[in-house]
């Protein structure tokens, strides 16, 4: 087992969040055993599905997730996510009047003062990547600050401990694509995806039910190749959305 020191704890987050370094390497490490129970996921699975993100996006080879390990940790077996130095540029929320040029309006309403205000995020193609990321995984909790752009400009996707449910929960807010097309090597990419899922990795890490959805999921987005609109019987965007 590695040598890990504590640096840090995420108090904000609603499991056990870490920082963790080893040989001068930082991670996210998030135990088992912090894990809050939720009504609607297996208890002591949500360190299981950051990996299965991290495995899927792999062999997507897509690279939306940063390397995401499952191993032993000062608290117990967990998962190791590789820190990245990187900020949550690409959505937020603005004065109707404000959204930058080239952005996309998500919705609009009114704050805990009472001004209006805009959600909106950039139209970027690496941003729709993470969007159809997050369709197929069916994520159900993509908020603005778990979008971080590094200072090349690459933006990646964290958190993805409420991923993989075999009933639909998607909640997102990235939904400024709904109804368009998305490219071609898109949906080449997941076609080759539907040949790797059995015998992969993600048989370990998901229940049968969870692996069939997450076929089903694929089927449906090669079928339609456009990106899908909100379930009328689940909440489409996250809050607080940060």
């Amino acid at each position: 087992m590695e040598n890990f020191k504590v640096v840090g704890q995420m108090v904000n987050a609603s499991n056990s969040t870490l920082v963790v370094e080893s040989d001068g390497t930082r991670f996210i490490y998030k135990p088992r055993s912090g894990e809050r129970p939720l009504w609607d996921f297996p208890d002591h699975t949500l360190h299981l599905r950051e990996r299965a993100a991290y495995v899927t996006s792999e062999l997507l080879g897509w690279d939306v997730v940063p390397e995401t390990k499952i191993q032993e940790g000062p608290y117990g077996v967990g998962s190791f996510q590789k820190w990245i130095d990187a900020e949550p540029t690409t959505v937020d929320i603005f004065p109707p009047d404000s959204v930058p040029e080239g952005w996309l309006t998500i919705i609009t309403g009114i704050d805990e003062e009472g001004n209006e205000v805009t959600l909106a995020h950039e139209d970027s193609t690496r941003l729709q990547q993470i969007a159809v990321f997050d369709v197929l995984i069916n994520n159900a909790d993509r908020k603005a600050g778990h979008l971080l752009t590094d200072a090349s400009g690459n933006t990646f996707g964290i958190d993805h401990g409420v991923t993989f449910s075999s009933e639909d929960k998607l909640r997102t807010v990235l939904w400024g694509w709904i109804g368009q097309n998305f490219p071609e090597q898109y949906l080449a990419d997941l076609e080759l995806l539907k040949s790797m899922i059995y015998g992969s990795e993600l048989e370990e890490l998901l229940d049968d039910s969870e692996l069939t959805a997450l076929v089903d999921r694929l089927d449906t987005l090669l079928a339609q190749k456009i990106m899908p609109s909100p379930s009328p019987h689940w909440p489409a965007v996250p809050w607080p959305v940060f």
